[in-house]
């Protein structure tokens, strides 16, 4: 009577496919894990990983296919028998399991390789970010400065310009420094050692010693009455020198002087190499000025920005450059906060005076300064060849991979802006962090004009997870999702969250109204929103700005051009500076027919507006085209 055969799973088992399965898994892990570090280390492009994966997936079935059909024994590679035929050798399942086989060996070790790749990304989240925060402060150890003059008189400036220096230098808050007496001792406890034979590695080996991370070590020369003092800024533990200075004077007299300028210089170099090192972010530290107390200032003007208070910005900002006239990086910044605050004509003398200071600067700042007057000029595709070529030189900058995502949004090319902000998302993924609000506010717009409401919906939840404290206007784009979607529970749910808020800030009912408004009509829901729009016009008839916005969704969407008109005309004659009322007039002028005067309108919003908006670029050279054919 034949014996009956055995299940699948016993079937696998025995043919060692499991085993392959979980080889071939750790194995692709590993190497997943080892291309997206060296790949982008080695220039390549991103795509490159991605092809990597690609290949791990294809390469899984065929392995499964591969263990299937042939065994690895002693005797080589050779075809895996049916299971009557290794019952008939008269090897028990018992007996094989109680081999322990090379494989196992393998799969144990590459088990604990990947354990330990997995597990700080599991538990090492917070730990890192709290890692990053921690203060990296300079140590430094000054050593005696060498007399080179050969006047033994000049002895004396030895030591007394390495004790000026720790003195000056200990004054600092941002800096380490071993004190006197420390390193006189370290240098007088070595026998025999005269200042002269104070080497590189012997200062390195002495910083080490008192656990100081940076050298400070000099000379004094003297040729006729000038005199030099030299000073040189050391790594501890490469003994690589990357920061030289020299001063010199044609009185000894003026040495004093000298040492206190000395000290000075020194120490705004290291602290704001100090505070450059506590950055987490590649482009907070491609800054160039010599003023701790600027660089402080811009800091502070970074962190409001991100968090969208702008007249915080601009007062730090302001501050910084107050501080230190020419510090280029403070006026492009603040040129940005301008425009961000609709002040064009500030926005613009900004981007200028940086502009103005252009070859003072690096090559790659100015690639910088060249995309921040492409802003100001309205020429975005100049802008983004700028971006990228700085991307070329910096390509972890996740301020250029966000602005190249923003300019192809401002150009209406959703495609290549998705990429952009993607791009900007996975370098900061990289170092633990998260982009500032208008990363997700824009992208998430990008995927909705591409129709991807579900990514939509993703990335306004996870800019809202990142920034509670604009809670609001997530809930406001995530309800225009969920209208587009046709989702009317969580669209309802979202304006529900969305009134929750505007109330506890003391909005009036008219307000509010205007947003649920806003939320349907963006949405498409015309009727809904015209019905809030008009309820909320009863509570607020003379809200000039409510107004406006009505007026904008009446023309823009063809639904009623004379009603539209006869609320925006006012509006536009009222604020002749505001280049989004302006547009809205000058909308409704081109579809009356009103071409030369809608052009003039639209001009003059185009002059106000300090960023390059593609609807009027748009309408402005087709109405160009129609006057030229009148």
């Amino acid at each position: 009577m034949s014996k009956s055969k055995p299940g699948f799973w016993k079937e696998l088992k025995r043919r060692g496919v499991p085993r392959v399965l979980a080889m071939y898994a750790a194995t692709a892990f590993i190497i997943m894990e080892a291309v997206d570090i060296m790949l982008p280390r080695l220039g390549l492009p991103d795509w490159t990983v991605t092809f990597v994966i690609i290949l791990l997936i294809v390469g899984l079935p065929v392995a499964i296919v591969l263990s299937w059909v042939f065994d690895i024994t002693p005797q080589g590679v050779i075809k895996t028998g049916p299971a009557e035929d290794v019952e008939q050798s008269g090897e028990t399942g018992e007996a094989r399991r109680r081999k322990l086989r090379l494989s196992d060996g393998v799969i144990a070790v590459l088990l604990v390789v990947v354990a330990t790749l997995v597990f700080p990304k599991i538990f090492g989240n917070q730990d890192s970010r709290l890692r990053k925060k921690m203060p990296v402060q300079i140590s430094i150890a000054v050593m005696p400065f060498k007399n080179m003059t050969g006047d033994t008189l000049y002895n004396l400036w030895q030591g007394g310009m390495q004790n000026l220096l720790i003195t000056s230098l200990s004054n600092s808050e941002e800096l380490s420094v071993r004190q006197f007496e420390t390193m006189n001792s370290l240098v007088n406890g070595k026998a025999d050692l005269n200042y002269a034979g104070l080497t590189p590695s012997l200062a390195g080996e002495m910083a080490r010693k008192v656990e100081a991370n940076t050298v400070i070590s000099g000379n004094l020369h003297k040729s006729g009455a000038k005199v030099r003092i030299t000073a040189n800024i050391m790594n501890t533990e490469t003994e690589e020198v990357y920061k030289s200075y020299e001063l010199e004077s044609l009185k000894e007299a003026e040495l004093f002087d000298l040492a206190d300028s000395l000290s000075l210089i020194l120490r705004n170099f290291l602290e704001i190499s100090n505070m450059k090192q506590k950055q987490p972010f590649f482009d907070a530290t491609q800054i160039f000025t010599n003023s701790p107390e600027a660089y402080k200032y811009y800091l502070q003007g970074i962190d409001c920005h991100s968090r969208l208070d702008y007249v915080c910005a601009s007062s730090f900002y302001n501050k910084a450059i107050q501080v230190d006239t020419n510090f280029v990086s403070a006026m492009m910044q603040l040129a940005f906060c301008c425009a961000d605050q609709q002040l064009a004509s500030q926005s613009h003398y900004w981007a200028y005076e940086a502009y103005e200071r252009i070859e003072r600067l690096p090559h790659d700042m100015q690639i910088k300064v060249h995309v921040v007057k492409s802003v100001a000029d309205k020429l975005p595709l100049q802008q983004l060849d700028y971006a990228r070529q700085y991307l070329v030189l910096h390509p972890y900058s996740t301020y250029m991979a966000y602005m190249v995502g923003w300019i192809n949004f401002n150009l209406e090319r959703w495609e290549e802006s998705v990429e952009g902000f993607e791009n900007n998302f996975n370098l900061l993924k990289k170092m633990d962090a998260y982009s500032w609000p208008w990363t997700y506010i824009l992208l998430g717009g990008a995927y909705h004009n591409l129709g991807s409401h579900k990514k939509e919906q993703k990335v306004f939840e996870e800019g809202q997870g990142f920034w509670p404290e604009h809670k609001s206007t997530f809930d406001y784009w995530q309800a225009i999702c969920a209208v587009s979607e046709g989702d009317s529970v969580k669209a309802a749910y979202h304006l529900d969250e969305l009134r929750k808020v505007l109330e506890q800030r003391g909005w009036p009912e008219g307000n509010i109204l205007a947003w649920y408004a806003g939320v349907y009509g963006k949405g498409k829901s015309f009727e809904l929103a015209e019905d809030y729009f008009r309820e909320a016009r009863s509570l607020r008839p003379e809200d000039y700005h409510l107004n406006y916005e009505f007026a904008q969704f009446l023309i823009s969407n063809d639904l009623n051009l004379e009603e539209g008109m006869e609320l925006i005309t006012p509006v536009a004659e009222k604020y002749p500076e505001n280049a989004s009322y302006l547009y809205t007039y000058g909308l409704g002028l081109f579809k009356q027919g009103e071409y030369q005067k809608a052009s003039e309108v639209l001009s003059q919003s185009w002059y106000n507006d300090p960023y390059y908006d593609h609807k009027v670029f748009r309408l402005i050279n087709e109405l160009k085209i129609i006057l030229n054919k009148n």
